[in-house]
């Protein structure tokens, strides 16, 4: 067998899960817990070069289009709220017939196995990454008026130490990232508590997520299905970093370098992908609204009219832009939404976090296989407007 695949990420994270399903009851406590904590050391690690990586990547993509920086801009806010809009219309539409015909009883939830690593040490956080992506920003838009061939020259400086670190650093801490995070899972039972007793909402968030994720890339791609299953094939990567982790903002390296291969313009994906990266959340898009409704109809509550889901949906879009790039994160900002529009108590917002804490897997690989899409669905319109 070819030694290039058998070293391989994809390969080496099969093997990886398939050893702690099988054997993952035989690990002593103590290994586990060092797993764990050298798994989150690993994503200390990655959460604290993210913000360098995405100032070089998207100083340097917007120095390159020099003029269209500006354009560039105007293209992504607007088409990151229809996406986000359109992927919440999606699943109301579509979970409807499902949700608002049965009772989905949510059982309660056990959190006696908790598995805690064995040490943890966190490293500070020097600059957040929406103001790096705004610096970034700031600078690219000057040098429109400047014209310094200094900054242009530091972005392609810059640009090359964030690659260094991307091929150097974070790929070889990969393995070890999603080792720990995959024996937390199977240690504490969530992987099997979802099988079990969430089967059914589970199977319908990750059918519709994919599903809509998938249909808009083969859109993009014209129908060639074995051209939109290649660009598919293309992010598994990255959407399995996103499974195990639960960081959409973890998986961005990966989706970077899978959006490169999948667009013509590989200078649009270093910009597009960390740019949007905590504003573009499809995954969240039917997990939280499809999670929300079955809480309403377990609890009693009215399933929600067009009408009023609209209010919700409009409210969703803008809440994206406050979303916390950490497990749970989009649920804590849509529980205010839930309060004030569709009157969930403490205990039904108690449950529809917890439970989305457990779906969180699905929604947050599902958030980076849409970011994989949404930079070829930028490049379209990109294109489309430069060429009129």
């Amino acid at each position: 067998m070819n030694v290039k695949f058998l070293t391989s990420l994809p390969f080496l994270l099969a093997v990886m899960v398939l050893t702690v399903v099988f054997f993952g009851n035989g690990f002593p406590l103590l290994f586990k817990e060092i797993a764990l904590a050298i798994s989150i050391l690993c994503k200390e690690i990655i959460i604290f070069l993210l913000p360098l990586i995405i100032f070089s990547f998207v100083l340097y993509g917007l120095t390159e289009l020099q003029s269209e920086s500006v354009k560039v801009v105007a293209i992504l806010l607007p088409l990151v709220c229809l996406s986000n809009f359109a992927g919440f219309w999606t699943s109301y539409l579509l979970a409807t017939p499902v949700l608002s015909h049965s009772a989905l009883k949510i059982t309660e939830i056990s959190r006696n196995n908790i598995l805690m690593p064995a040490f943890e040490l966190h490293l500070p956080t020097i600059i957040k990454n929406d103001w790096a992506l705004l610096s970034a920003i700031i600078v690219a838009f000057s040098n429109n008026f400047l014209k310094s061939c200094y900054i242009t020259l530091f972005g392609k400086v810059l640009n090359r130490f964030a690659n260094f670190l991307l091929k150097r650093v974070i790929c070889r801490i990969l393995p070890f990232f999603v080792f720990g995070f995959v024996i937390k899972m199977q240690h504490e039972g969530s992987l099997n508590l979802i099988i079990k007793d969430y089967s059914v909402i589970l199977f319908l968030v990750a059918v519709l997520a994919y599903g809509y994720i998938a249909f808009v890339s083969l859109v993009l791609c014209k129908f060639n299905v074995r051209e939109a299953f290649t660009k598919c094939k293309n992010l598994f990567e990255s959407v399995f970093i996103g499974l195990v982790s639960m960081s959409s903002a973890a998986a961005i390296p990966s989706t970077i370098a899978a959006s490169e291969k999948n667009l013509e313009n590989p200078k649009i994906a270093r910009f597009v992908v960390p740019a949007a990266a905590n504003m573009h959340l499809l995954g969240d898009c039917f997990a939280i609204p499809i999670i929300a409704c079955a809480m309403m109809m377990s609890f009693g509550s009215h399933y929600p009219t067009p009408s009023e889901y609209l209010i919700i949906s409009i409210k969703g879009v803008i809440a994206k832009f406050a979303a916390a790039g950490i497990p749970g994160g989009s649920a804590l900002v849509f529980a205010p939404i839930l309060i004030d529009n569709c009157g969930f108590s403490t205990e039904m917002i108690t449950a529809f976090i917890t439970v989305y804490l457990l779906f969180d897997p699905i929604a947050t690989s599902s958030n980076v296989f849409g970011h994989g899409m949404f930079a070829m669905l930028f490049e379209k319109v990109y294109n489309l407007v430069k060429k009129r």
